[in-house]
Formats: C-alpha cells, sequence, structure tokens
C-alpha cells in the first residue's frame, strides 16, 4: 500500500511537472514576453532605439524593458545578469565591445540573445539561439565606392579622405573594408590622403577635418562612416572657404540631418539603414527565441540560422525626398 502511495505521488508529481513547463510554453506562444535591452550607450540614437523596440513590443503584447551600459563592460555585464535573475525570457543587446561576447552569454545563462547595434564576432553566434540583426555593413561601404567611382571615372587617380566611427565597431570595420576592397577591385589608383577614427561624432569629425585642411593636401572625396561625422567634414570646408561642389561628400545612415544635406546639395550620397526594419525583426527574432521557434522565417534570416541581415538603400538627390 505504501509503495503504491509513493506511485501515485510521484505520477502526481511528473504531472503537475509537466503542466507547469507546457503552460509556460503556451504562455511565451501567446507572446507573453519579457524582453530586456543592454544598449551600449545613452543618447538621441539608442534612446531612439529604445522607444522603437518598445513601441513594437507592445504591438505584441510583449514587455520591453531598456538600460544604458555607458560603453562600460561591467555595467553592461551587472544589466544582463540582472535580466536572467529578473525573469526576462530574451535579451536584445547592443554589445559595448564585440569582444565581451562571451562574457555576456555567460552572464545571461540560458536566455536567448539578440545582438543588434553591434556585432559579436562569427563563432560567437549558434543557430536560433544567440543571432545578430543588422545590415550588411560591407555593402554600405561598397555603395560608397561605386558611387565616388562612377561620379570620378574620368580621374586617373583619387584622393581619398575617410573618417571612421569607432576602432571596434562592427559597422566602422564593415563599412570600411566594403569602401577599400571595392575600390582596390576596381583598378584605380587610391591616395588615402587622410584616415583616422571620429567616432560617430560630428565634432570630431570637424575637428580632424582642421587639421588635415591645415596641411594643404588636395582630395577629391570624404566618405565617413556614417552622416554625422560627413556633416562635421562639410562644416569644416565650408568655415575654410572651399567650394563643396569641388569635393565628394559620402555619409552613412540617410539621417533626418543627412537627407537635408544631400537635398541642399552639400552632401553627395548616402545609404540607407532601414532601422524600422531591424526594429521589427528583432522584436519578431526575440519572440520566437523565447518561444524555443526558429528564426528561419523571418524575412533576412540566413541558412545558417545566426543572421537576420536587411539590405541597405542607396540616396542621392534623385531619391532622397523618399527618404525625409
Amino acid at each position: 500500500m505504501r509503495k503504491r502511495t509513493n506511485s501515485i505521488i510521484f505520477i502526481i508529481v511528473i504531472v503537475v511537472f509537466f503542466a507547469a513547463g507546457c503552460q509556460k510554453k503556451d504562455t511565451t506562444k501567446q507572446n507573453d514576453i519579457k524582453i530586456y535591452y543592454s544598449a551600449i550607450e545613452s543618447g538621441d540614437y539608442y534612446e531612439g532605439w529604445a522607444s522603437q523596440l518598445q513601441k513594437q513590443a507592445e504591438q505584441f503584447g510583449c514587455k520591453l524593458d531598456a538600460g544604458y551600459a555607458e560603453k562600460s563592460v561591467e555595467v553592461q555585464d551587472v544589466q544582463i545578469k540582472n535580466a536572467f535573475a529578473g525573469g526576462y525570457h530574451v535579451v536584445l543587446c547592443g554589445l559595448v565591445s564585440p569582444d565581451i561576447a562571451v562574457e555576456i552569454k555567460a552572464a545571461a545563462k540560458d536566455i536567448p540573445i539578440v545582438f543588434i547595434n553591434n556585432a559579436p564576432a562569427d563563432n560567437q553566434l549558434e543557430k536560433d539561439r544567440y543571432v545578430y540583426v543588422a545590415s550588411d555593413e560591407f555593402m554600405a561601404g561598397q555603395y560608397q565606392a561605386e558611387y565616388l567611382l562612377e561620379k570620378l571615372k574620368q580621374k586617373e587617380e583619387i584622393n581619398l579622405v575617410i573618417l571612421k566611427g569607432p576602432k571596434e565597431a562592427s559597422g566602422t570595420i564593415g563599412r570600411t573594408d566594403g569602401l577599400k576592397q571595392t575600390l582596390k577591385a576596381s583598378g584605380k589608383k587610391i591616395n588615402y590622403v587622410f584616415e583616422d577614427y571620429a567616432n560617430w561624432s560630428e565634432d570630431t569629425a570637424k575637428e580632424l577635418m582642421e587639421i588635415f585642411l591645415n596641411l594643404g593636401k588636395p582630395v577629391d572625396c570624404v566618405a565617413a562612416n556614417n552622416d554625422d561625422m560627413a556633416l562635421g567634414a562639410i562644416a569644416a570646408f565650408e568655415e575654410a572657404g572651399f567650394e563643396l561642389d569641388q569635393v565628394l561628400f559620402l555619409g552613412v545612415d540617410a539621417s533626418e540631418k543627412g537627407c537635408e544635406a544631400v537635398a541642399d546639395g552639400k552632401m553627395d550620397f548616402t545609404v540607407y539603414q532601414p532601422m524600422s526594419a531591424q526594429i521589427a525583426a528583432a522584436i519578431e527574432a526575440a519572440r520566437k527565441l523565447a518561444a524555443g521557434e526558429s528564426i528561419g522565417g523571418i524575412e533576412g534570416a540566413t541558412k545558417d540560422g545566426k543572421y537576420i541581415l536587411l539590405p541597405f538603400e542607396k540616396v542621392d538627390a534623385s531619391n532622397v525626398e523618399q527618404y525625409r
């Protein structure tokens, strides 16, 4: 009798366990999901991401909270640990540095991660568990190169300035590589007359260009990894008395100010990064990973299940009004 009673108790425990597990899974499928976004830093750009992510999450009944690591590895590590302790189902993470992906994954324990804003190394991603949502950064640089090669096709050699983002940022690396490799493949002689990190900053770019202009070197084109740095360069050239139509100014992002500069004839070219599409894809990926599902059906998902890549779009005077 005692043995039979113990058996009944054991069966009841198993049934309750599996019922609880099924209930949790069903709840997740109903989009009752808690998402934590650890942003690289505060400020208009990343706070804008957080606001749009929250709106997108709310459309599906998901809760999203955001924290700002202020470029601190230690702060971001604590944020992710707190997300696990706080019962969040999935993390969105803009890595402070690509080098800390291992640490962040350890802090998240069994929580899946959707990386955005800054890419970890490929070997740190895992199918339907650790994924990266973005656009192909190489393509942005490639588009810049194609534009300047077409506009300057009569020149035997081109004097080029490159203004780059933060040294370790995936956007900096991908966009610069795309630019340089495409230029190299063209066979055209390219003189890199100035190249430095302006860290996405308009003010820093302006200061660097003021230094460059004092050197008196010839320049045909300034290619910046983002619009803000291109705008900083434009301001420096204007203040130095240069005719802007003598130099090509290229940016990336098709920001509001960038598109305005294109429309005004100051900036020649930029590349639209589909932020809204990236945000929608990031939330969709978060929902699927939290429910233990594959990202395979999401537009832009790669066959290896590690990336969701959305295409950039070329923007110049001919189509800029579509992006304003």
